[in-house]
């Protein structure tokens, strides 16, 4: 007899312990949603941004007959449905978890992953002052590489800035802040500091823009909001070096995995990105990281109520969870509760 799969949701937000500024405002919480599947005796865990609890609500009913076992098969009704990416995402998180939790195999272990070296992630920096900046760069000079934001009104200089005081790497997230013409002047300036990528320096759209950025430049130019997932990855070839993978806008691992096959086809180089969540969604971002070229898993690190744990980060040297599945585990006994009525299945 088959069992059925019970599925509940509900939200929680994970506080930063500094504010983080970047383009698009400060950010001092994040709200999230957690997914919780239970199968078979066996729990997975899921978390989407971004999503209000009408959608995992309405996506629900096409889990009915579901299970890990039958993940490819669940994944392409729910695209065939509609369903968003962070949903998608948060669905796929889940199903991974518990067909590891089956197999009583890491994740990456049973992708065939285990023994491949992954590089260090990046630690990001807001964009806060120029003496906050150097606060900063002196606290995190013993890290590998630092990723620093930059807004519409920055230069480039403040890459100067960090580099006084701070020996390691440096990459440049612009989050689409200049035109292409401007993105241009602004990449010579961060080469002369040194600074090894520029990640995303127009708004997204046409990928003309990209090009004409990465045909000028004295840097490599990753894509980040230009890629959201497989489909992006072929138009953006020859118009970047390389693009950002993040589940939130793939959904979730399946595609991910599509969008790396697809980048290293188009010569492309793979970055593994994750925005500021709680350790569930980088650590299951992390099962993929011996695939990258370029890691910036670091979304979890300056959380100060995280209500999971997994993992782990030391001086950018990522350490996965010994545990089953994703190896995450609850911080806290009524994590994964459910009991909100108004969120039951």
């Amino acid at each position: 007899m088959r069992t059925p799969l019970k599925a509940s949701h509900r939200p929680f937000s994970v506080a930063l312990a500094e504010p983080f500024t970047s383009n698009t405002g400060v950010t001092t919480h994040v709200e999230q949603r957690l997914l919780v599947l239970r199968w078979e005796g066996l729990t997975g865990y899921g978390t989407a941004l971004a999503t209000g609890a009408d959608e995992l609500d309405a996506a629900l009913p096409l889990l009915e007959d579901a299970g890990p076992l039958e993940l490819v098969r669940t994944l392409d009704r729910l695209r065939s449905a509609g369903v968003r990416a962070p949903v998608l995402g948060a669905v796929d998180m889940a199903l991974h978890d518990l067909l590891g939790k089956r197999a009583q195999l890491p994740l990456h272990k049973l992708l065939g992953l285990d023994g491949l070296p992954a590089g260090p992630t990046a630690l990001s920096l807001g964009a806060g002052t120029d003496d906050e900046l150097r606060r900063r760069g002196r606290e995190l000079a013993h890290w590998p590489v630092l990723k620093l934001k930059l807004t519409p009104q920055d230069d480039g200089s403040r890459a100067g800035v960090l580099r006084e005081v701070y020996d390691g790497r440096i990459w440049v997230d612009g989050n689409g802040s200049w035109s292409p013409e401007q993105a241009v002047t602004v990449a010579r300036e961060l080469h002369r500091h040194g600074v090894e990528m520029l990640e995303q320096p127009v708004p997204p759209g046409p990928a003309d823009r990209l090009r004409h950025v990465h045909e000028n430049a004295p840097l490599p130019i990753v894509a980040d909001e230009d890629c959201a997932g497989p489909e992006d990855v072929l138009r953006l070839r020859g118009c970047v070096t390389g693009v950002n993978i993040k589940l939130i806008k793939c959904g979730g691992l399946r595609r991910a995995q599509e969008a790396i096959t697809l980048a290293r086809q188009a010569g492309l180089r793979v970055m593994l990105g994750c925005k500021v969540e709680s350790a569930l969604g980088v650590t299951a971002m992390a099962q993929l990281a011996p695939l990258a070229d370029h890691l910036d898993l670091d979304g979890h690190v300056d959380l100060v109520d995280d209500p999971f744990r997994g993992l782990r980060i030391d001086r950018g040297r990522l350490t996965l969870p010994d545990g089953p599945g994703l190896g995450v585990t609850p911080a806290a006994p009524d994590t994964t509760d459910g009991t909100d009525g108004e969120e039951q299945p």
